[in-house]
C-alpha cells in the first residue's frame, strides 16, 4: 500500500496547494497528517477561530483531496498548535467517515495494518498547552506555563504549569495504557523520539524529542513510526530517518514554502521512502 505522509502544515495554503498536486500525482491509498495542520487562529478568539478554519477550510481541503483520488483515506492526530475543541470538530468528521482521527486507544485497520495517533508532546515555549504533558513522570516543572481549554466551563483559562502538568498523566502513562496491536501496525506521533535524527533544533545543543516515545516504540516495536514537530532537524542532521531496532522511524520535517512529506510503500518502507526534497 502506497502511504504519503506530512506533518506540520499550520494551515498554510502553499503547503496545503503543494500536498494537492503531490497527491494528484503520486495517488497514494492513503495520507497520513501529523498533527499542526490547522492556522493558529486569531489571537483574540483562537478556539473559536481554529474550529471555523476546520469547518470551512481544513475538511473541504481533505474532501478535495479524497476527490482527486479513488478510494483515498485521509487519517490524522492533533499536534502542540491545536485545542481541544478542534479535536472535537474533527471527530464529528470522522463519525461521518470525512477523516480517521487516530489514537492510542483504539488502532485503526486499513490495507492490511494497524495504526496507532498520538498527539501529545513535552513541554515547548509556545502558549497551547492542551496537548503538552510531563515527558515521564518525574520531570521537573518547566518554568512556563501557559493556557489550556477548560472542558467544564468551555472556556480558555491560564495555567501555571503546576497547575496544568501536574492536573494531567505524563506521555509515559499515557502510552502504558496504548492499545494493544496484532500484526504490522504504524504509529504516528507528532514528537519524534529523544535522541535521535530527528529531534534536533538549530541553536540547541541536546536533543528535544520524547523519551516516553523512545521507550514505546524500543518496546512496541512497531513497522515504521512517523513524527513532526520538530521542522528543522532533517536539515541539521542530514537525516529524516532513523532507527530504533527494527522499527523505521520518519520526520520529514516541514519547509516555509516547499512541502516536506514522504512516501512509501507499506511492503518495504525502507527500501521505497522518498522525500519531496531530500531525494
Amino acid at each position: 500500500m502506497r502511504i504519503c505522509f506530512t506533518s506540520d502544515l499550520h494551515g498554510s495554503p502553499e503547503l496545503f496547494d503543494q500536498l494537492e498536486r503531490l497527491v494528484s500525482s503520486e495517488r497514494p491509498a492513503l495520507l497520513i497528517l501529523g498533527g499542526d495542520m490547522l492556522l493558529d487562529g486569531d489571537p483574540h478568539d483562537p478556539v473559536a477561530s481554529q474550529c471555523r478554519y476546520v469547518r470551512e477550510q481544513f475538511i473541504p481541503r481533505v474532501r478535495q483531496l479524497r476527490a482527486r483520488v479513488d478510494g483515498l483515506r485521509v487519517a490524522c492526530i492533533m499536534g502542540n498548535h491545536d485545542w481541544i475543541p478542534a479535536e472535537v470538530e474533527i471527530a464529528r468528521h470522522h463519525r461521518e467517515g470525512s477523516i480517521v482521527l487516530l489514537s492510542t486507544e483504539q488502532p485503526w485497520y486499513f490495507g492490511g495494518l494497524n495504526f496507532l495517533g498520538y498527539s501529545h508532546t513535552p513541554p515547548t515555549p509556545w502558549w497551547v498547552k492542551d496537548y503538552e504533558r510531563l515527558d515521564l513522570p518525574t520531570d521537573a516543572l518547566p518554568q512556563q506555563g501557559g493556557s489550556a481549554w477548560n472542558v467544564s466551563e468551555q472556556r480558555v483559562w491560564s495555567r501555571s504549569a503546576q497547575e496544568h502538568y501536574r492536573a494531567h498523566p505524563a506521555m509515559a502513562s499515557d502510552l502504558a495504557t496504548a492499545a494493544a496491536v496484532r500484526g504490522r501496525w504504524i504509529f504516528v506521533s507528532h514528537t519524534p523520539p529523544r535522541d535521535t535524527a530527528l529531534d534536533l533544533l538549530p541553536h540547541v545543543d541536546r536533543p528535544v524529542g520524547s523519551r516516553a516515545v523512545r521507550a514505546f516504540i524500543e518496546h512496541r516495536q512497531p513497522q515504521v513510526a512517523l513524527h513532526g514537530h520538530i521542522h528543522e532537524s532533517p536539515a541539521i542532521s542530514g537525516a529524516y530517518v532513523d532507527s530504533l531496532g527494527a522499527t523505521l522511524c520518519v520526520n520529514p520535517g516541514q519547509g516555509l514554502s516547499r512541502l516536506h512529506a514522504v512516501l512509501f510503500d507499506s511492503d518495504d518502507p525502507a527500501a521505497s521512502r522518498r522525500h519531496t526534497v531530500f531525494d
